[in-house]
């Protein structure tokens, strides 16, 4: 029965009810009418209420919005970047009740941080290796010191760096407290500062993750700034069919930069893939003017259905370009969190192959290697046993399991598409790698440092520093004599 029905039949019962009553009743005429008017009129306005409901979609109070995602074959999040919340990601004023409701979860590490209490920030050494002290006062910041770094990638980190906590600042709606702050661009994380990687282990140090520089600009022949680079992957996707990817996973890199715990980590990597029929993996072949003959385009990754992150020496800043794509994101665990590693929710590939056992020849060699008897060393990052919630897939390190992941993913394309859905709804979906979302980081960071961060005053006294706008300006000067070097060294993604 429609709704117009039911209402009309409450409508009539009730109409029936009034007219009995008012024959036994001795209420005069005019009463009578009086009442019959109101009860009618209660009537229409509920049955009007609830057609409203149903057109609007509130119930409870609250207005429900459910963000679209197509579900035909092409990319799910085909269109304009971000387009599902109109301007939202893109403004840089957002006040932190809406950072909370448009980004629930982006400062996790922050929170965390904050939770181990107070402590006492001492000034660091001038000389130490890619750090910069500065301080916000008034709502404006000041550089207190910068490391004598020469290196042409130190310097545009850190300029990056701090365009971009600028940019929080003077766009921020309400004022940010008075802070000393400091923080490294070297691949090393320091005690008391922020960094781009912290262990993906619970540690003594007191490490703040802080945005990628990249999300200012990487100065790179391919890349640029963040937006433009999402912008040309929204392309790839909108255009591109989940049935047209490329069926391979893929990869490019150099082989040397490899993670402590696993110093061969790259190199089996190529061992195990290159040349073999369902991989695209190439270590970077450099001429003899430093040109990369088989570089790809960060974008064109975005091609191929599956995707291999492999981290550096800690993290490496391909992560979030990589996770903007609808594709599967396959990795070793992670040793390094990033701000952008929190957003993860891999599920381990012995897991999910061990849910499958008609798909999987391997079952009892992976039933072994993935039995209660190994031990495994306890991580930030969770992972989840369920492949429907998952956005990634954590491999073994000596990748013995990879050729077997992807030929499963082949089989189950179904599982593969969702997976490489949950990332790009998430992250892009989601707004996580906006101008928006970082804004909201960066102002995040200021407040929860300044809220434990004691400063030492017998070492920094009232030390002020060169405000920003001024200093930025002298390093132009000094750094390029007035104008841009010809022959500036060009970066790859390690």
């Amino acid at each position: 029965m429609s709704s117009a029905l039911s209402a009309y039949v409450v409508l009539l019962v009730i109409l029936v009810a009034l007219s009995m009553y008012l024959r036994k009743s001795r209420l005069s005429l005019f009463r009578s009418a009086i009442l019959s008017f109101a009860v009618i009129t209660l009537c229409a306005v509920a049955f009007l209420f609830r057609e409203r409901e149903g057109q609007f979609g509130f119930r409870d109070g609250t207005v429900q919005v459910e963000i679209p995602f197509p579900s035909g074959e092409r990319g799910s999040l085909n269109g304009p970047l971000f387009e599902n919340h109109g301007n939202s990601f893109e403004r840089l004023d957002l006040d932190e009740k809406e950072c909370r409701a448009n980004f629930p979860s982006l400062a996790r590490d922050v929170g965390d941080s904050v939770a181990r209490g107070k402590f006492v920030f001492e000034k660091n050494s001038l000389d130490y290796q890619g750090l910069v002290q500065g301080r916000i006062k008034n709502g404006s910041m000041y550089v207190l010191t910068t490391a004598p770094d020469n290196v042409p990638q130190a310097l545009h980190q850190r300029t990056a760096i701090l365009h971009q906590l600028h940019r929080a600042l003077i766009t921020s709606p309400s004022p940010l407290p008075d802070t000393r702050f400091a923080f490294v661009v070297n691949d090393s994380p320091k005690n008391n500062s922020w960094a781009f990687a912290k262990p993906n282990k619970p540690s003594s140090y007191n490490t703040w993750l802080m945005p990628h520089f990249g999300f200012w600009s990487w100065p790179s022949a391919n890349l640029g700034t963040m937006d433009d680079t999402l912008s040309r992957i929204d392309e790839i996707e909108s255009a591109t069919e989940w049935s047209g990817k490329i069926d391979k996973v893929v990869w490019r890199g150099t082989p040397w930069f490899n993670p402590v715990g696993h110093p061969r980590l790259r190199q089996d990597l190529v061992r195990v893939a290159q040349g073999q029929e369902w991989a695209d993996v190439e270590k970077f072949e450099v001429g003899i003017g430093g040109e990369t003959h088989n570089a790809l385009k960060i974008k064109d990754f975005c091609k191929y259905k599956y995707v291999m992150y492999t981290e550096g020496v800690t993290y490496s800043g391909r992560l979030p370009y990589h996770q903007a794509c609808e594709s599967v994101l396959l990795t070793p665990p992670l040793s390094y969190l990033t701000t952008t590693a929190w957003l993860m929710k891999p599920i381990d590939a012995d897991v999910l192959l061990l849910g499958f056992p008609e798909t999987n020849e391997e079952n009892e060699e992976i039933r072994t290697n993935n039995s209660s008897s190994t031990w495994k060393a306890p991580t930030l990052l969770e992972t989840t046993s369920y492949w429907e919630e998952a956005n990634a897939i954590y491999v073994r390190p000596d990748f013995s399991n990879l050729e077997a992941t992807v030929q499963f993913l082949r089989s189950r394309p179904d599982i593969a598409r969702h997976i490489s859905t949950n990332q790009r709804k998430k992250l892009v979906g989601g707004g996580f790698l906006s101008p928006a979302a970082e804004a909201c980081y960066w102002r995040t960071l200021v407040r929860g440092w300044a809220s434990v961060a004691v400063a030492n005053a017998e070492e920094w006294s009232d030390e002020i520093g060169e405000r920003f706008e001024s200093w930025i300006l002298k390093e132009v000067v000094e750094r390029r004599g007035g104008t841009r070097g010809k022959n500036e060294g060009r970066e790859r993604p390690t």
